[in-house]
């Protein structure tokens, strides 16, 4: 599930994009919804091959530059 506050601003900029139209609230929405959750499971499915072990030295990795 995407965050609410992410598809907002998705949206937002969308309608922004093609010149702020009236009326068009929820085909925003919608569409930055789809894009989001499309974008969600592109990433899921490259993260997938990824092993536990790398998993772990990536996280540890972020842990120490962050």
């Amino acid at each position: 599930m995407i965050d609410e506050s992410k598809i907002r601003e998705r949206a937002y900029a969308l309608w922004e994009k093609d010149a702020c139209p009236d009326g068009a609230d929820c085909f925003y929405w919608y569409l930055a919804q789809d894009q989001l959750e499309s974008a969600l499971q592109l990433s899921r499915r490259e993260c997938a091959h990824v092993t536990n072990e790398e998993k772990v030295s990536l996280v540890n990795g972020a842990a120490a530059t962050g």
